[in-house]
């Protein structure tokens, strides 16, 4: 469609996009919680990770 319209595109990707949402305001879980991230995304065979959390800046600034 967008190419219809002669709007330029260089790649496409499929992407998942949550329906549901959990936020996450306990610091030890949110610690836990992107150390697996973290974990999973350092694996070769993985090329994107997603998630359907959120959480407060506050806290991620407080675990960085």
């Amino acid at each position: 469609a967008l190419r219809d319209r002669n709007y330029p595109v260089s790649t496409i990707e499929t992407r998942w996009v949550p329906t549901t949402v959990t936020e996450v305001d306990d610091p030890e879980q949110a610690k836990a919680l992107l150390k697996m991230i973290d974990a999973i995304d350092d694996l070769d065979d993985i090329q994107t990770v997603t998630a359907n959390f959120e959480m407060a800046d506050e806290l991620l600034e407080t675990l960085n």
